[in-house]
């Protein structure tokens, strides 16, 4: 399984071509020995690492048949089949039997690999396949892809991106045609330079529960000054009609009494109701927290509790 690339180390070492930088053909010749060592060990993906060591430094193509040898011993026969084309393209004064060699592994690799010709409607777009860019469209040769569903995308500043799944079958072409959509053009609008509401004409926003407060305060206010004045009248008409300075003789009746009482009780409740409303307002309106003025109310207040005095 190792002996052509084994053969082809040495005849890379001792026919690579002239260079103008010496040391790099040193070097490279350096990473190919440990290259072959570990590829005599069967340590693959090592020896990759050295061949393509070696290339990136003294890139002579008759390393790419080591490169392509390595890569398709570790499965991976996309990059073996390009390894082994860029070497029958570009070491031609080879040896004829490895160059028989790599035309049979490239042949070989051919017949397990489909071709994928991508059609892009964008010039100049970016085309990448599972996530590998293939650079601007159009994309002018056919694309060695192993069998399968493989994601194909397009992208461009003036264009929607688009992505398509292609289904690639062994010795055969598919065709995938991706077309970009149109950006919309955002239509224009009004620069109304709105000035934002003053202070004085924005005070009252964003406090709604400090509303309903306050409402409620001045509800249960007029609940108890109602209630207030029920009783102080009823207390008049008591006083006129069994007080000290009445014509009847038996005075006022329990009942009558407790009439005066509820209304008491009614209004002491509703200043009590108000009293507890109106703490809220202030708390309120210190947590939904914008400054605001307020107008005084009408009218004074000068006690919660309501007594009564026959």
């Amino acid at each position: 399984m190792f002996a052509t690339p084994l053969i082809l180390l040495t005849i890379v070492a001792q026919a690579s071509p002239a260079a103008n930088d010496p040391q790099a053909k040193g070097e490279a010749r350096v990473l190919l020995g440990e290259g072959t060592k570990l590829y005599q060990q069967g340590n693959i993906a090592g020896a990759l690492e050295k061949f393509e060591a070696a290339y990136a430094t003294f890139p002579s193509p008759k390393l790419m048949f080591n490169i392509g040898q390595a890569n398709r011993d570790l499965g991976r026969p996309v990059e073996a089949l390009q390894a082994f084309e860029k070497f029958l393209t570009g070491a031609t004064d080879a040896a004829a039997d490895t160059i028989a060699d790599a035309n049979k592994s490239a042949a070989e690799l051919k017949r397990k690999l489909g071709q994928l010709r991508i059609d892009c409607d964008k010039t100049g777009a970016e085309v990448s396949v599972d996530g590998k860019s293939l650079g601007l469209a159009p994309v002018p040769n056919l694309l060695w892809l192993t069998p399968g569903r493989h994601q194909v995308t397009a992208r461009h500043a003036d264009a929607a991106p688009a992505i398509e799944n292609a289904d690639v079958t062994a010795a055969a072409i598919t065709t995938v045609t991706i077309r970009l959509g149109t950006v919309a053009t955002p239509a224009p609008t009004l620069d109304l330079q709105t000035p934002p509401p003053s202070a004085d004409a924005s005070w009252w926003l964003g406090r709604t529960w400090t509303w309903v407060a306050a409402g409620s305060t001045v509800l249960f206010a007029v609940g108890a000054i109602t209630a207030g004045v029920s009783m102080q009248n009823k207390v008049s008409n008591l006083k006129k009609q069994c007080g000290s300075g009445s014509d009847d003789p038996n005075g006022c009746t329990p009942s009558q009494f407790d009439s005066v009482d509820l209304r008491k009780n009614m209004a002491n409740a509703f200043w009590g109701l108000t009293a507890a409303a109106a703490v809220t307002t202030g708390v309120l309106f210190f947590v939904e927290g914008r400054p605001v003025t307020m107008a005084p109310m009408a009218g004074g207040v000068t006690g919660f509790i309501a007594s009564v005095r026959y």
